[in-house]
Order: C-alpha cells, then structure tokens, then sequence
C-alpha cells in the first residue's frame, strides 16, 4: 500500500489492526502515526489506549502483552513500536506469535526507516495488516509539500519563498519542516511568508550561503567556491548536507541539459524541473555550459566525496574543498 492510498483509507475509518512504517522520509511516518492517533484514539482516553515504545528499550514480550490487553472505553488501542528496526531477529520471532493472530481491537503499529524483517516474518504483515514504504518525494513534489506545511501555521507563502526553499534545502520533508518553523516563529503575526523572510532566516543558518556556493560551482568560480565553503563550515553547516544540495543541483543540471538537447523549451524545463522566472535565466546558462561528457566523472567525485565524508579521517573541510577543484575544473 502507498502513503496516500492509506491516508484514504483511514479517513474513511478502515483501519488495520497490523502496520509497518519504513522508510528514509521520517516525517511522512511521524505524520502518519499522527493521522492515526487522531483516527483511532479518543484523547480524552490516550492515557488508557495509546502505548509508545522504543524498541531499544522494550521486549517483545511488552509489547505483546499490551497489544492483547482490550481498549478502555473505547472500540480501539493503538501501540506503537518506535525504532523498530533495533529489534533483534529473537525478538521478531517472539512477536511473530502474536502478528499471525493480531487482536482485532488493537491497532499495532511498527516504525523503521530499515524494513528489518526477512520474508518469513514480513508475510504475516502482508495477511494482517499493511507494509507502508515512506521515501522522499520526487523533487517535483516538494512544492506542494511547503504549501500544505505552511497550512498547518495558518500563512500562505509566496511562489518566489516557495523556489528559493526547494533551491535551498534537500528533498527532506523533516528538514523543510523544522526551517517553516523557524520562518513561521520570524514572521510572527504575518499571514504571508516572503522570499525576503525565508532568506533571513535561512542566512542565519548559512543555508543562503549554500544557495551561492552551488552558483560559484556552476559558474565554475573556484575562487569565491572555496570562500563560502569556509564561511558555510565556520557557520556550522553540516558537510553531508552541502554534500546533498551540491549532489541535487547537479542532477538537476543533466536533467536540464538532456531536455534542451532534446529540443524541449527553456520554459517547458524550468517548469519541469520546479525553478521559478527569476532563477531560471542564470540556471540556464549553467545548464547549456554543462558537460554531459564530464557528468559520469562528476558523480564519481560525489560518490568518493559521501564515502570519505562518512568514513576517512581527513578533515572534512580538505575533503569538499578537493571536491569543489575537482567540479569547477572539470
């Protein structure tokens, strides 16, 4: 089942008594299991019929035992199993007893971003239940998303803040999420964000400073490059993360250079790939000077780039500043 096909089916109040959460995207399952909190338990009564537990910290046997106690007062318990994928291969066994024969009354739910369960025990949550894979949506989504985010503030934004965020920030709805609250505290009783607004408090961060280290890149200015990647790290910016938005505006740029040549208009691409009129024109200069030649070799230096960011011992600050030589360069 799909994230949207559930959603669905639990507004209509058809409810499972068995689901898997798994998937990178963390806020799409917290977003879930809130859906599910409002649709299954009475809050008056979530002292009595809501259980969370972390499975670092909780036995198979727990678990199990509030899964089969009946709900007070109520048509249903809901238990969430949080961290799943910390149960041990034991553990799945023990709980293996009680998801072939689930409680009707009960609604029992597991949380991993690994899907942690070998076919054997993952066949009893395809009869009982639902196995829900939770990925980060298409980038072509990702604005869609900021509008419904920005809902939950009670503001509306402006198409322009709506670019420079997708620009911004990686295809990570819980990272998108904690910036709108940030700008949704800076704007106050504002009903409206801006793009000035998301730009101040995204400059704050360094994230406005990411925004001009990829332009250096795709104008190949080594020089002024390396200037914002140590501003960016002095400022604290996570490397993986300068990393990921590097990595997302290359892949944009072949996206693009392969839709020009294949004759597909300059508007046509800007709206395809979500860049808003007053980007779109630097954007495409990048795009037409790009090598699709030299893509293979690019996304070599990001591959090595993640590996040794994840596992060498040279500083980091040596390791994307070899990166960025490597890019404008090339």
């Amino acid at each position: 089942m799909k994230p949207l096909e559930l959603e669905r089916a639990l507004h209509k109040r058809d409810i499972a008594p068995l689901y898997f959460f798994h998937g990178e995207e963390t806020y799409l399952i917290d977003r879930m299991v809130g859906i599910l909190k409002a649709t299954v338990v009475e809050s008056h009564l979530a002292d009595f019929n809501l259980t969370i537990f972390y499975a670092g910290e909780s036995s198979a046997r727990d678990i199990m035992n509030t899964a089969r106690t009946f709900p007070l007062l109520s048509d249903r318990r809901l238990v969430i199993v949080k961290e799943a994928d910390k149960l041990k291969t034991s553990s799945w066994k023990e709980l293996s007893t009680y998801v072939t024969d689930p409680l009707p009354s009960t609604c029992l739910v597991f949380c991993a971003e690994k899907l942690a369960l070998n076919a054997t025990l993952l066949t009893p949550f395809k009869r009982k239940g639902e196995v829900v894979r939770f990925y980060h949506p298409f980038e072509r989504e990702i604005a869609e998303w900021i509008r419904k985010m920005v809902k939950e503030f009670d503001k509306t934004i402006t198409s322009d803040a709506v670019t420079l965020l997708c620009m911004e920030l990686e295809s990570d709805l819980q990272t998108i999420y904690s910036e709108l609250q940030k700008i949704a505290a800076f704007v106050g009783e504002k009903k409206v964000i801006g793009k000035d607004e998301v730009r101040e408090v995204l400059s704050e961060a360094g994230g406005a400073s990411v925004f001009e280290l990829i332009e250096c890149i795709g104008n190949r200015d080594q020089e002024s490059a390396l200037m914002l990647l140590k501003r960016l790290l002095e400022a604290g910016e996570y490397p993986l993360k300068i990393l990921t938005i590097i990595s997302r505006h290359l892949r944009m740029l072949t996206q693009a250079k392969e839709m020009l040549k294949e004759g597909i208009s300059s508007a046509e691409v800007g709206s395809t790939l979500g860049i808003r009129d007053f980007h779109l024109k630097g954007f495409l200069r990048q795009a037409n000077s790009f090598s699709l030649a030299k893509a293979e070799t690019y996304f070599t230096s990001l591959f090595r780039t993640d590996e040794m960011l994840k596992s060498s011992r040279i500083p980091k600050k040596l390791i994307l500043e070899r990166l960025i030589d490597d890019l404008c360069r090339n």
